[in-house]
C-alpha cells in the first residue's frame, strides 16, 4: 500500500510572525518534526506545500522531499491540498507503470509538531484495514489530526472550489460522512495547533 505524505505550510504565519515551517522545537524546526513523523510512518513521496514563503530556498537541499509552490495560497489550505495532492498523483505516475499509484495521502498541517510518530503508524495500519474510508485520529472525544484521504476521494477533493469549500465539506458530505471513521488515540499531539509564539511556552 502506497500512501504520500503531504506537509501543508503554504500560510503567511502571520500569529506567528514568520513562516511556522521553520520555527523551532526540541533542537528541530516544525518542518523537520513533520518530515521526520511522515517518514517514520512509511509514506512515499514526501511533499511540502510552500506558498507565502521561499521555504526551499532558506532550509536547504532536501532530496527526499518534492516542493510544490502554491501561488494560490491566500485562498486558504484546500488550494494547498488540492495543490500537493495533483503533485502527489504526478510523482505517482512519473514513478513508472510498476507501482499501482496511490492509495492515499497523509495530510499534515506543519503546525503540529508534536503528533507522535506510533500515531502515524496506528492510523495508516487502520487505513491499510479499510482503504476506502477517510481515517482521522482522536483524542478525549476530539477530533485531530493528520487525516488519510483515500484514493476514491480524490476526485471529489479536486472538484472543490477553495473559495466556497473546504476539506471539512467533503468529510461532512452524504457521499463520504459515511466513510468517515475515527480512530482513537492517546496523544494530545493530534489536537495541538501551536499557531502562536504563546503556544510554545513550556514545551520541550
Amino acid at each position: 500500500m502506497r500512501v504520500a505524505g503531504l506537509i501543508l505550510a503554504a500560510g503567511e504565519g502571520r500569529r506567528m510572525g514568520g513562516p511556522k515551517a521553520l520555527v523551532q522545537l526540541a533542537g528541530r524546526s516544525f518542518l523537520d518534526h513533520g518530515l521526520a513523523l511522515l517518514a517514520a510512518g512509511g509514506c512515499q513521496p514526501l511533499l511540502v506545500v510552500e506558498g507565502a514563503h521561499a521555504l526551499r530556498e532558506r532550509v536547504g537541499p532536501r532530496p527526499d522531499v518534492r516542493w510544490v509552490h502554491n501561488p494560490d495560497w491566500p485562498r486558504g489550505p484546500l488550494s494547498s491540498l488540492q495543490a500537493g495532492l495533483r503533485a502527489a498523483l504526478e510523482q505517482a505516475a512519473a514513478d513508472g507503470p510498476g507501482l499501482d499509484g496511490l492509495d492515499g495521502l497523509l495530510v499534515h498541517h506543519v503546525e503540529r509538531p508534536r503528533v507522535r510518530p506510533q500515531s502515524v503508524q496506528k492510523l495508516l495500519a487502520a487505513f491499510a484495514g479499510e482503504p476506502q474510508a477517510c481515517w482521522q485520529p482522536s483524542c478525549a472525544g476530539r477530533s485531530g489530526h493528520p487525516l488519510v484521504l483515500p484514493r476514491a476521494a480524490f476526485t471529489d477533493l479536486l472538484a472543490l472550489d477553495p473559495a466556497t469549500a473546504s476539506l471539512r465539506d467533503l468529510l461532512r458530505s452524504s457521499a463520504w460522512a459515511p466513510r468517515r471513521r475515527k480512530l482513537a488515540l492517546d496523544d494530545p499531539g493530534v489536537l495541538e495547533n501551536l499557531d502562536r509564539p504563546e503556544d510554545l511556552e513550556g514545551l520541550a
